[in-house]
């Protein structure tokens, strides 16, 4: 068959077989424009990016914007548009009618990456001139490189011997074309499409990556770095050896410091930084003994109820399970009973895991393994001496059986996680355990004592209960401890109280000193963040921190099961650098500049007058301390730490038993003295190095280059304002 592209290739087919075998490619294989978002989601170009009215409002177009790229805007209502269309596409490939807010906010962030990848690369592709040609979409479809989607597809797989069949292919595409159906015919264009945007985006991608090139003076460079090394003394100074208190700065000093370095203070993206209290919601002594008594109360209606699954279903935390579970599964506190009782009776209520719960046993029936219960004590074997573990093993078990606690001898002796429950086991299925232990137990009755060797050592085992088959299905009436209204009022008339009081950050502060409470700090919180120090489901904190002026308190706001009112303490805008933001680092590192002036200083006075390092050591009362094979690849300086820019001055050193220095470094004032240059040896080969660097130049153009387009086209992402 000529392969055909656009709409001819895909007239689709008429009868129910075909419209299954489209089916499922969207169900099974993922070749389906239902997966194009999402299981391709690469650069997928809508018609609506062609046109001013799409997606893209035009220049100016649409105050109400989400995002921005090279000025252009996003609208909400289109925005929305495609976040549906995804959605849609989402529920369709889960087989969901609605999907929760978590998977929503997934499909906005996959839609907003969609829409700046689009807007982004359809013009980069365009200017540079990279598409893919039909016979290029016909070679991934049906020709000699088959692309991976298709070739893994179930549908194409031949049925005899279990591998791809192009035929299938030729036949499906044969089968389409008398097909009227404009909604499959679409998907699979849609499909195409996607396959194309793929390929166009490896293109992109190769073109990068062949456009970086290590030269070998570079890879001789890198070889050398990594071969070259130097042995030397050195005297240090550490910058910590000077207390901070000493070193007096007033403002004007600061912000002229401030103001000389103020590029490396600018901020790389947009963050908020807010101080907060939280008021937790946390159930009172009243409300469990409320919840305690509704769950007694409904004993005797549980014990007489003719259905219990509906009785469950429509009154417990959780819904009646049907299964039928060991012992194992049950809360200690009511095996016993779920496992000798009758039919019908009533166990409960008891309190576990913040629930009160009453159990009724709905039906038993019979496992086709055993269930076991044992307890141990294992001596590990130590140095191959398994007579020593068995002599000991043997006296511990002498002094259970005169009447010691086997639990208390298990703590004292056991060498395993059990210990701390008295090498308690628990029940367990057969053949969980190794087998010499499994067989052991198996074969033992309860009450049984004997000490046994496996390959984790020597045993002490003891079995607490005999082996059941038994399996019980029960009805759990359960209903968790949860804050009344009345208690979340109060914690909420609490919160509102301290808002209401707290005008400014002044009386926000004051009231926290007053009421004791704990004041919290959660930094760098980026536009699009959805937790706030921690705490899940914290958008509406964000999004206020985003409209707030700085030292705005908060409204209540409610996040799970806590309250928070926040104080904005700082904004940092991207590009742009605030002195009173990072006053504190401004601060150490003026502070560390004056240190090194002052050691400088004192390292100047030593080195004047002495003839070798040992002088200037002991002129300053510093030991010289020897280092051996310093070389780039290894900046740890001992008994200092990782000092880059000593290393670096280093290594270009090439004078040899002179008093050097002194040098400021990252974390010290060095001077120093090489002992001998270890020169790199001639290396005949280079490529290996050249390889490397290509490799690793590579994977940065490709890994890199998004996010500088995203600086270069400008991209503003303003969904803080509405979600």
């Amino acid at each position: 068959m000529t392969y055909m592209h656009g709409a001819l290739i895909f007239a689709l087919l008429q009868n129910e077989q075909h419209m299954a075998i489209l089916e499922k490619i969207r169900r099974r294989s993922g070749l389906a424009v239902g997966l194009i978002g999402f299981a391709l989601a690469l650069f997928v170009i809508s018609d609506a990016l062609n046109s001013n009215y799409g997606i893209f409002g035009g220049k100016g177009a649409n105050k109400n914007n989400v995002g921005e790229i090279d000025g252009e805007q996003i609208g909400i209502k289109q925005f929305e548009s495609k976040v549906d269309e995804n959605a849609t596409m989402y529920k369709e490939r889960a087989q969901q009618k609605n999907l929760d807010q978590n998977t929503m906010d997934m499909v906005r962030e996959q839609t907003w990456n969609q829409l700046v990848q689009e807007g982004i690369m359809a013009k980069e592709f365009a200017e540079l001139g990279v598409k893919v040609t039909n016979d290029e979409l016909f070679d991934m479809i049906q020709g000699e490189n088959i692309h991976p989607q298709i070739k893994t597809a179930p549908i194409f797989q031949n049925q005899q011997t279990g591998q791809f069949d192009r035929e299938l292919v030729i036949r499906f595409l044969k089968n389409i074309t008398s097909s009227t159906d404009e909604k499959a015919k679409g998907q699979w264009l849609s499909f195409e499409d996607g396959l194309a945007k793929e390929a166009e985006t490896k293109k992109y991608n190769t073109l990068l990556k062949k456009g970086v090139y290590a030269t070998s003076l570079e890879a001789t460079s890198r070889f050398n770095d990594r071969k070259k090394s130097a042995d030397l003394e050195i005297v240090s100074l550490p910058y910590f050896s000077i207390a901070d208190s000493t070193i007096k700065s007033d403002e004007s000093e600061l912000k002229s410091y401030f103001k000389k370095n103020s590029d490396k203070y600018k901020e790389k993206e947009n963050s908020r930084k807010l101080t907060f209290v939280l008021f937790d919601v946390i159930p009172t002594h009243e409300d469990t003994m409320s919840i305690n008594k509704w769950v007694s109360d409904q004993v005797t209606q549980f014990a007489a109820s003719k259905n219990d699954t509906l009785y469950v279903d429509l009154n417990s935390d959780t819904k009646f399970d049907t299964v039928a579970k060991p012992r194992s599964a049950f809360p200690e506190e009511v095996q016993a009973r779920l496992f000798n009782d009758s039919v019908g009776s009533i166990v409960g209520p008891i309190y576990n895991n913040g629930k009160f719960s009453i159990y009724k046993i709905s039906g038993v029936k019979q496992d086709s393994v055993y269930q076991m219960h044992a307890s141990h004590i294992l001596f590990k074997t130590e140095n191959g001496d398994t007579a020593a573990s068995v002599k000991k093993a043997n006296e511990v078990m002498n002094e259970i059986k005169k009447g010691a606690s086997f639990a208390e001898k298990a703590a004292q002796f056991g060498t395993d996680g059990t210990s701390s429950r008295g090498g308690d086991l628990g029940w367990f299925k057969e053949g969980q355990m190794v087998k010499p232990f499994n067989d052991a137990v198996y074969k033992g009755t309860k009450g049984d004592m004997f000490i046994l060797k496996t390959q984790f050592g020597v045993h002490i085992v003891k079995i607490t209960d005999n082996k059941i088959k038994k399996l019980v299905c029960a009805g759990v009436l359960d209903r968790t401890i949860t804050a009344s209204e009345k208690t979340v009022n109060g914690i909420y008339g609490k919160a509102s109280q301290f808002t209401a009081s707290s005008q400014s950050v002044e009386d926000f502060d004051k009231n926290i000193t007053e009421k004791n409470y704990t004041k919290r700090t959660a930094d760098n919180i980026r536009e699009n963040d959805k937790s706030v120090a921690g705490l899940p489901d914290a958008r509406e904190v964000v999004r206020w921190a985003y409209n707030a002026k700085k030292d705005d308190v908060s409204d209540v706001f409610s996040i799970g099961d806590k309250y928070i009112v926040a104080v904005l303490a700082q904004i940092k805008e991207k590009d742009k650098s605030n002195f009173e933001d990072v006053k504190e680092k401004v601060e150490a590192e003026y502070r560390k500049d004056k240190k090194a002036e002052m050691l400088i200083e004192k390292a100047n006075a030593a080195i004047t007058g002495s003839s070798k390092l040992q002088d200037v050591g002991t002129k300053l009362k510093i030991p010289v301390t020897p280092l051996a094979g310093q070389n780039f690849e290894n900046s740890n300086i001992a008994y200092i730490g990782p000092d880059q820019t000593f290393v670096g001055t280093l290594m270009g050193t090439t004078a040899t038993n002179k008093i050097l220095g002194p040098v400021k470094g990252d974390n010290a004032v060095y001077v120093y003295s090489v002992t001998k240059i270890n020169v790199a040896p001639k290396v005949d080969d280079i490529n290996l190095y050249k390889n490397e660097i290509q490799q690793q130049l590579s994977q940065k153009a490709e890994s890199n280059s998004f996010e500088v387009l995203k600086d270069l086209y400008k991209v503003k992402d303003n969904r803080f304002m509405f979600y």
